[in-house]
């Protein structure tokens, strides 16, 4: 709930365009990264949507899965966290490199449910996305851009709609999808001067 409360207040906030009522949404840059980035998602292609991804959510993606490691209560737990994704023991989750870190537990995730290759083909043959609505915004100098879509698809047993928030940081003129800007940022409020 607090997420949905979110992404309307960003929105409105922010400046942004309706897909319906203007064309620019559909020819902005950002909007082709987030419907590859999505098609490699849904078709489970995580090296390609690995590509897609700003280098450093890749790196803090890692870095969370390690506390977590860290963070079990119990060795078969720690154990079974190195396992999904295809490890043997810590040492060598912190060796991986971002982006094989982001295929393998991705991967992880995917054989712990077994989608079928021909379910994963149903799914990408149906894929339909509607982009709702775009919003530029600039913080700490960097330019962001968060598109709204609904995505609906079938797996041949089920039709699935989703609302699905897609934020892209800009690097070097290219637009790559950033995880790091759907976490929270905390910042200390400075104190008014007595």
């Amino acid at each position: 709930m607090k997420s949905i409360i979110f992404i309307i207040t960003f929105l409105i906030s922010a400046s942004y365009i309706y897909a319906d009522k203007n064309e620019n949404i559909n020819s902005h840059p950002a909007t082709k990264v987030t419907f590859q980035y999505l098609k490699n998602a849904m078709g489970q292609d995580w090296d390609a949507a690995a590509e897609l991804i700003e280098p450093l959510s890749l790196e803090n993606l890692k870095a969370r899965y390690i506390m977590k490691i860290k963070a079990s209560a119990t060795f078969d737990e720690e154990i079974a966290r190195v396992r999904k994704v295809d490890c043997s023991n810590l040492r060598e989750v912190e060796s991986l490199k971002p982006v094989d870190f982001y295929v393998r537990y991705h991967k992880g995730v995917q054989q712990r449910f077994k989608v079928d290759q021909s379910i994963l083909d149903k799914i990408l043959a149906s894929l339909a996305v509607k982009l709702l609505s775009l919003a530029e915004d600039n913080v700490d100098k960097k330019e962001y851009c968060h598109i709204l879509v609904r995505t609906r698809h079938s797996n041949g047993d089920k039709q699935i709609s989703a609302l699905d928030l897609v934020s892209l940081v800009k690097i070097k003129g290219n637009w790559k999808v950033t995880l790091n800007a759907q976490q929270p940022v905390v910042k200390k409020v400075e104190s008014p001067p007595k």
